[in-house]
């Protein structure tokens, strides 16, 4: 099919990968770091007293770059400075990554109900602060409908943003995918993290919503689709089941900074 064809195609047995989860909550110490912000090329030193920071960390900062995710490169201890001349880290990553995993194509799969969920997987690209209105109230209409055994049926598949959503599916734009008692969240790279809301049902993904601006039915929502079609389709994916999927490069960055080994 036009469809297939990205991705791993794992055809090996593969031992669970069993990430253990960290509890601990460390006293913050005092602390200068470095932290780089990628998507700007750019290192900056920020003041820290609210945490235990240490290289690697995912953070977000106070002045111009906030709402914007850096990682830590160094951390000292050791300095003297005038507080009113630095910017401050004021919001950590949740890094814990726990749950089996398996590889399927380029995602890691698992069925675990403690698998990285949702909001823990916001936390590394969306800052945590809520307006100081409160949430933005959202309003809903019908939404979209994309039959799984084929999206393109579905309304408004148009075969321009069909492409762009295979596109997606074969660059790992694909972050994370999450279903649980048949309600999906999903989070999806474009020119920035989109977050998507979905139901299956019936084999098709229902009532879909995403936060990017397009009128139509977009790309990651199709992107999203396709996967999942392609998976279960190939007998690597049981949509019956509760889920989590994370695209295999961010799972390894994740776990990375996990406390415990990882165990295969």
């Amino acid at each position: 099919m036009r469809m297939m064809g990205f991705g791993r195609d794992d055809t090996k047995e593969t031992p669970d990968m069993v990430i253990p989860q960290v509890n601990e909550i460390l006293e913050p110490v005092k602390s200068l770091v470095r932290v780089r912000f990628e998507t700007f090329d750019r290192e900056l030193t920020y003041f820290n007293d609210l945490f235990n920071l240490k290289e690697g960390d995912r953070v977000f900062v106070s002045g111009k770059l906030a709402g914007k995710v850096g990682y830590i490169t160094s951390v000292t201890t050791k300095f003297r400075i005038r507080l009113s001349d630095y910017e401050r880290v004021i919001a950590v990553a949740q890094t814990p990554v726990h749950g089996s995993y398996v590889p399927v194509m380029d995602k890691m799969l698992s069925y675990d109900s403690i698998a990285l969920s949702p909001d823990e997987f916001r936390t590394w690209f969306f800052h945590p602060e809520e307006p100081v209105d409160g949430p933005e109230e959202i309003i809903y209409g019908d939404g979209y409908v994309i039959p799984l055994d084929d999206p393109h049926k579905a309304e408004g598949a148009t075969p321009p943003v069909f492409d762009r959503a295979l596109e997606y599916c074969r660059t790992g734009k694909i972050g994370y995918v999450s279903v649980r008692d048949g309600v999906g969240r999903a989070y999806v790279a474009g020119s920035e993290w989109y977050e998507l809301e979905f139901t299956i049902r019936n084999n098709a993904i229902q009532e879909a919503y995403c936060s990017c601006p397009y009128a139509g039915l977009c790309k990651h929502l199709l992107a999203v689709a396709i996967m999942l079609s392609v998976m279960a389709g190939n007998g690597k994916l049981d949509l019956t089941r509760d889920f989590v999927l994370i695209d295999t490069n961010r799972f390894y960055e994740m776990i990375r900074h996990n406390e415990q080994a990882v165990t295969v």
